[in-house]
């Protein structure tokens, strides 16, 4: 099966096996001409088998007996992530929402909550949508950075087909008291490249680390201590934005 994707202003062929990731794709399709080709074997799906069985045994987990059209999404969107480094974007995990016409990134270390932190965006801050819930394209722009959603939003499905410029990145963080401050780059730096896709080659991965310094640099980071109680998002707001929700 053969067709194209809009991702990040970047027009996208992909050529694959099962329907899985055309019918994840369906916001995302285009007839425009394409930038680049990605095409997934068996041997790419066969890798993502692996790879998961490694990642699950080394968190003492059982692992999943994923199906091929599942694994065949994993591989197409790792494809599409180490060919658009060359169009200055990455793939980042974490959560985007988007409220008065910007983006806020907010990510954390497996565990903390992220998606409970962005439904009480929805829930308590007016007008907040959600961009992308786990996998977003960021893309560095002559102006700065910008968020967008892709088909790829973890098991929850969130995402909207759209773009916004990057005002923020939230790392979450535990905690009994909602509180949110600003953090230097230099604090952050492992926790954004932990985040970010890492191409496996050597220059790939060279310009993944300009970027994130371009990224740490230019966007404001903060830290949001949480306790995940409706307040957390008012006081996260308040803090990034400067004003009451």
């Amino acid at each position: 099966m053969d067709y194209r994707i809009k991702l990040a202003n970047r027009i996208i062929g992909i050529s694959g096996l099962h329907d899985e990731v055309y019918n994840l794709c369906r916001d995302y399709l285009t007839e425009e001409n394409e930038d680049f080709h990605v095409s997934v074997t068996q041997a790419d799906i066969d890798f993502e088998r692996n790879k998961s069985i490694q990642e699950s045994l080394l968190e003492g987990l059982v692992p999943c007996d994923y199906p091929d059209s599942y694994l065949e999404t994993l591989a197409v969107y790792r494809k599409i992530a180490t060919t658009i480094t060359a169009y200055d974007t990455w793939l980042m995990h974490g959560a985007v929402v988007g409220v008065d016409g910007e983006a806020v990134l907010f990510t954390a270390k497996s565990g903390v909550g992220k998606t409970t932190h962005i439904w009480l965006w929805l829930k308590q801050i007016p007008g907040a949508f959600v961009v992308n819930g786990d996998k977003p394209l960021i893309r560095r722009t002559e102006s700065g950075f910008e968020a967008y959603g892709t088909p790829w939003a973890g098991k929850e499905g969130m995402q909207k087909n759209t773009s916004l410029p990057l005002k923020a990145i939230c790392f979450i963080e535990r905690g009994e008291v909602n509180e949110i401050e600003r953090v230097d780059f230099s604090e952050f730096y492992p926790m954004l490249i932990q985040q970010s896709f890492r191409p496996a080659d050597p220059e790939g991965m060279v310009k993944t680390m300009g970027f994130i310094k371009a990224l740490g640099e230019n966007v404001p980071l903060y830290r949001l201590r949480c306790n995940m109680e409706d307040e957390a998002a008012k006081v996260a707001y308040e803090g990034i934005y400067g004003r009451k929700a």
